[in-house]
Order: structure tokens, then sequence, then C-alpha cells
């Protein structure tokens, strides 16, 4: 998604193209459409042969004079990697949490990651374990640089209030897997509804298998299966609260949370990728990050985060402010400055 919405903004000054290496992989997410139509797509033969795939994407890049290409995930890094010894590029990689995520599930995991980080230009990454990775790769320190995410969303003009005895609105939204913490924050609001009849709603925004299972699993009222929204957003802001209690594996920077920042959402989360710096603001904290137990996150922590706001009304009205402070750090123009500048830098390019 972050890559659709950076050539979505570049596209406004620069030269842009898009190549989606799976488009196998990615139909089910009803991302594609969202890419700015002026900006040429390439999506090579589902079913093509490596050397098939390369003649296609060498094609491309030579038929529209790429100079730089900026891949997102590691298939698409190893891809880019091994097609440098065909073609000139600049070959910058963001990092997702794909390294992460694929550690334990590629073959020759380690080698392969080696050779493709040597010839990778330019790493960009986001949180403390993208860290952790260029590290373990010995990878120096003048060809990586920290970017956060930037979305071009208008900020809420009015912090978030809740007044005492009032229903508590809140909103999760996010990838419809079980290690975001879906089936988690529906047993906390259930617990808590035992103790507050009425008082709680929480409204689910995605789709799924593991979607579908919790819908038939758990009926009462106050959980809503929204299922999957093209604008997020606007049920994002009639809610007081957001929720993203995650214990993914890849987990990094989740736009969800850069959303409920925006909209000047208190956020009840984990502590995993970026997400404690994410939501912090001078220090302090534009809700509650919640740490991890064995890889795991507590019901019970999630219970009493949400029990803190019911029993704390101006509390909401406090993190909501911070919250629109700290989605400062993701503005769109910022994010785009450091982009072009990483992309600029020491290279001269020869065809």
């Amino acid at each position: 998604m972050f890559a659709i919405r950076l050539a979505n903004e570049l596209s406004l000054t620069q030269n842009v193209f898009f190549i989606e290496l799976h488009p196998e992989r990615t139909v089910e997410k009803r991302q594609i459409p969202l890419l700015d139509k002026k900006i040429i797509l390439l999506q090579p033969s589902v079913n093509a042969e490596n050397c098939f795939l390369d003649e296609q994407v060498i094609g491309f890049i030579k038929k529209n004079k790429i100079t730089h290409v900026n891949s997102h995930s590691w298939d698409s890094d190893v891809y880019f990697a091994s097609l440098k010894k065909k073609i000139r590029f600049q070959l910058i990689s963001s990092f997702h949490g794909h390294y992460e995520f694929l550690a334990q599930k590629r073959i020759n995991f380690n080698a392969i990651t080696k050779c493709t980080i040597t010839a990778i230009d330019k790493i960009i990454y986001t949180s403390p374990i993208h860290q952790k990775t260029l590290d373990n790769y010995k990878v120096p320190s003048v060809k990586s640089h920290k970017i956060f995410y930037g979305v071009s969303i208008s900020l809420a003009e009015k912090i978030t209030k809740y007044k005492a005895n009032e229903c508590l609105n809140i909103v999760m939204a996010a990838r419809g897997i079980k290690e975001k913490g879906w089936e988690e924050a529906i047993l906390a609001v259930l617990e808590l509804l035992k103790k507050y009849p009425g008082l709680i709603k929480l409204n689910l925004l995605g789709e799924g298998p593991h979607l579908d299972f919790l819908k038939t699993k758990y009926k009462d009222s106050s959980i809503r299966f929204l299922g999957y929204k093209n604008n997020v957003i606007r049920i994002i802001k009639d809610a007081h609260i957001g929720i993203l209690p995650t214990y993914f594996v890849g987990e990094s920077m989740p736009n969800t949370i850069i959303e409920y920042l925006f909209c000047g959402k208190p956020v009840i989360t984990t502590n995993v990728g970026a997400i404690n710096e994410m939501i912090t603001w001078n220090k302090q904290l534009a809700g509650m990050c919640i740490d991890l137990c064995n890889d795991k996150v507590e019901i019970d922590l999630i219970s009493a985060a949400i029990e803190n706001y019911i029993n704390n009304p101006l509390l909401v009205e406090k993190h909501s402010a911070l919250a629109l402070k700290a989605s400062e750090k993701f503005r769109m123009e910022s994010c785009i400055e450091s982009y072009l500048n990483v992309f600029s830098e020491n290279y001269s390019y020869k065809n």
C-alpha cells in the first residue's frame, strides 16, 4: 500500500512507472486500482519462466529509460539484484518487515540475502528490527537511511472527546490475519462488557477467512464485522479510540496506526516494530503500547487499557491531542523530500 501511495505522490513531479512482479498475490487486496491511472503499470505474465520474465522487465526498463528501481519486498529485492547483472540501474530497497518475516520461510535465505544486500545501492528502513537486520548483515551506515512512511490524509480539525457513561466506540482496521490480534481485541471487549454492559462498541474493518471464522464464533451485537471498506477514514473519524493489538512477526510501521493518528484517535497497540516511536510525541505516548509476552499479546492488558479510557474520559482528549502531534512525522511532503534525496545521492547513471 505504501509503494502505491509513494508512486502516486512521486508521479506529481517525476516520471514514475510501476512493476508488480507477482500480481497473482495481490488480486484479493484490491490495491492496484488505487494506483494513479497516469502511471504506466507492468504486470509480467504470472506463469512466465525467469528468462521470459527478464525479457519483459528489461524491455520495460529500457523502453522507459528507468534509472532507479525502488523495491518494496525481499522477493523483488532478490529479483532486481540479480537483474543488475544484465542492465544498469540504481536499486533502492524499502524495508517493510519481509526480511524478518521470511527468514525461516525461504531456502538458503541468509546466503541469498547477503548477495542481494551487496547488490542493493541504498536501503530505506523504518523500525528498530530493520536496524537489527542491517547490523546482522553488516550494512554500512552510509548505505542505509531511516525514513518514515508518508500519507496524504487530511489532519482532523478537532480533538476527540469522550464523556462519562457514553458508549466507547472502538475501531480496528487491519489485514485479516490472526496475528493482527483480532480475536484478542474481541475477547478483551467481551470481558469488559460484563462489567460495562452497553458501554463499548467494537467496529472491525477487514476481510479474510480468519475474520469469517470469528464472525461465526462471536455473535454479540457490540462486535460489528464491517468487512472491507474503501474509505476507512470515515469510520475511524466516528470512533473514540483505535486499536491494533498486533503480534505479527514482520510488523514494522502499520498504515493503520498512521490513519488513527491523523484522525486524532488515541491508540491501543503493542510494542512491536516502530509502533512505540510512531505514537510518541515529545516523549509522551498518544495512547497505550503493550509489551508482548512470549510473542503474544495478553487479553487482560488490552482490557485494562480500554477500561482506563472508560474510567478517565479526559484521557481520551489528552491522547487525541498527542495523536495529532505524533502524526506530523508522517507528512507526505517530508517523506517525498527524503526519498528524492536518497535517489539523487552519490550516483552517476550510465546507459
